[in-house]
C-alpha cells in the first residue's frame, strides 16, 4: 500500500471518530506511519486538499455503482423510490464489502462528520467534483419524478437535504455498530416519503 492511500485511510478514520477539525495533520501522519510529520503536507499540500483527496478516493466506485444502477433501473423515467434506492444501497454497500473483507469501514462516519461543515459537505461537494456525476444526475430524476407536487421554491432542496441527513446518519450509526440500525429497505421507504409527499406549508410569498 502506498504511503498517500495509508494516509488518506488514517485521515478517514481518524475524521470519523474526532473530528475533521479536531485532528492535526502531524497526527494523521503518525497514524499512518509516516516518520516524517510532514508528510500530510507533502503529499496533499492542505487539510481542504486532503479532504477532497478523500472524497476523490472514496467517491469514485461509489459513483461507478450508482451510475451503473441509474442505467439499468431509471432510464430516464424512473420513480422516486428508484432514484432513492440509487442513493442509498451504493453507500449501504461499503458497509457489506466490508463486512465480506473482515474490515473496518469509517467512511460513513467521515460522511456525516463532514455535513457538519459547508466547506467540507459531501452533499455540496458532490454538486462540483467529477466523482458526484451520479448525484447530479440522481438529482435531475428526482426533480422530474416529484414535478408534479409543484413544491415551492426551496421546498426541494430542504427535502433533499433532509434525505442526505436521514441516509447518511442511518448508515454511519449502522457503520458504528455492525449488526445493527435501520435497515436498507426502510431508509428507501422513508427517503421516498419525505420526497413524494405533497401535503406543505404555504411558502411565504404565497398570495391568497
Amino acid at each position: 500500500m502506498s504511503a498517500r492511500i495509508r494516509i488518506l485511510e488514517a485521515a478517514e478514520r481518524r475524521f470519523a471518530e474526532d473530528g475533521i477539525e479536531a485532528v492535526s495533520l502531524r497526527q494523521i501522519a503518525a497514524d499512518s506511519g509516516q516518520r516524517n510529520t510532514s508528510a500530510v503536507a507533502y503529499h496533499f499540500g492542505t487539510r481542504a486538499a486532503l479532504v477532497g483527496a478523500l472524497y476523490e478516493h472514496r467517491m469514485g466506485p461509489i459513483n461507478a455503482r450508482r451510475l451503473e444502477f441509474l442505467a439499468a433501473h431509471a432510464s430516464g423515467d424512473g420513480d422516486v423510490r428508484t432514484y432513492v434506492r440509487a442513493l442509498v444501497e451504493p453507500l449501504a454497500e461499503t458497509l457489506t464489502d466490508a463486512e465480506k473483507a473482515g474490515r473496518s469501514s469509517w467512511y460513513l462516519r467521515f460522511l456525516a462528520e463532514a455535513m457538519r461543515y459547508p466547506e467540507y459537505d459531501p452533499a455540496s461537494l458532490a454538486l462540483e467534483r467529477p466523482e458526484g456525476s451520479s448525484i447530479r444526475a440522481l438529482i435531475s430524476g428526482l426533480q422530474a419524478a416529484t414535478g408534479h407536487l409543484r413544491l415551492p421554491p426551496g421546498m426541494f432542496a430542504d427535502r433533499m437535504r433532509l434525505l442526505a441527513l436521514l441516509v447518511i446518519t442511518s448508515l454511519a450509526d449502522r457503520e458504528r455498530h455492525p449488526g445493527t440500525g435501520v435497515g436498507t429497505e426502510t431508509l428507501v421507504a422513508a427517503g421516498a416519503a419525505i420526497l413524494s409527499d405533497p401535503k406543505h406549508p404555504k411558502h411565504p410569498t404565497h398570495k391568497e
